[in-house]
């Protein structure tokens, strides 16, 4: 008798537990940019970065990949990196247009950190896994964005062991290489030692000039979960990766 009411009570306990666990929040997506802010980056070159992810973030597109997915939510962190990284914008959750401006306005009025003059894109990256390791939500996918116009020059941790141990947590890399500058060819050292996992792509930006057409575009199909048919698309290619409907 006991261990049937024991059974019976387990059983109650369990359901009660799952209906719980439906009742909480879900995120689509939570992701975390993680942006070169190093020397290469001079005031100007900056600039176009915050701008264009701002303009990006506003962007119809984004939007529509955004209440196009089940939950109708993401969450999103932002962080500049160099030598150090600093957090520019901490776990947001964001349901509309209204989210976003604020994020906007973040982008907007904060002052460029001071975090070094190196790059140290493996030390990027384990940033971004320490902020996906406390967001607020549950999501149904997890990627980490990296954008910057060159390779590791720096850090105690590689890119690709950075790469590895997110990769272990089921975590994705996406990359956007901009390649300009003294390093024209960092597009496929981020294939190479950057970006993996599911689902994992790039859009190369011709120029800090084309990163906001970039970073719209990547953060589209990213919202959305479009897989890209290929790792490696330039952003002045219209039909280099597929699209969320309207991504203009």
């Amino acid at each position: 008798m006991h261990a049937r009411l024991l059974g019976a009570m387990t059983i109650i306990g369990g359901l009660l537990l799952l209906a719980a666990h439906g009742a909480f929040a879900q995120a689509d997506l939570a992701l975390v940019m993680a942006v070169d802010v190093s020397s290469s980056v001079n005031d100007e070159r900056f600039q176009l970065q915050r701008d264009g992810i701002a303009q990006s973030l506003q962007s119809r597109a984004v939007l529509d990949a955004m209440v196009g997915g089940p939950h109708q939510t993401i969450e999103l962190a932002i962080i500049e990196w160099s030598e150090e990284q600093s957090v520019l914008l901490d776990w947001t959750i964001v349901r509309g247009s209204a989210d976003l401006d604020r994020v906007v306005r973040t982008l907007r009025t904060t002052l460029r950190p001071k975090v070094g003059w190196k790059t140290d894109i493996g030390g990027g990256i384990a940033k971004a896994i320490a902020l996906l390791d406390s967001a607020p939500l549950a999501a149904s996918r997890r990627i980490i964005d990296v954008s910057g116009d060159g390779q590791q020059n720096c850090g105690h941790t590689a890119a690709d062991q950075a790469r590895g141990a997110a990769l272990a947590k089921g975590i994705t890399i996406n990359g956007l290489p901009i390649t300009s500058g003294d390093e024209p060819e960092v597009d496929r050292w981020y294939e190479q030692h950057v970006i993996g996992g599911e689902g994992a792509f790039m859009i190369v930006a011709n120029g800090h000039e084309r990163f906001a057409d970039a970073m719209r575009k990547k953060l589209a199909l990213e919202i959305a979960g479009v897989m890209a048919t290929s790792r490696l698309a330039a952003a002045h290619e219209s039909d280099a990766t597929p699209k969320p409907p309207d991504v203009r």
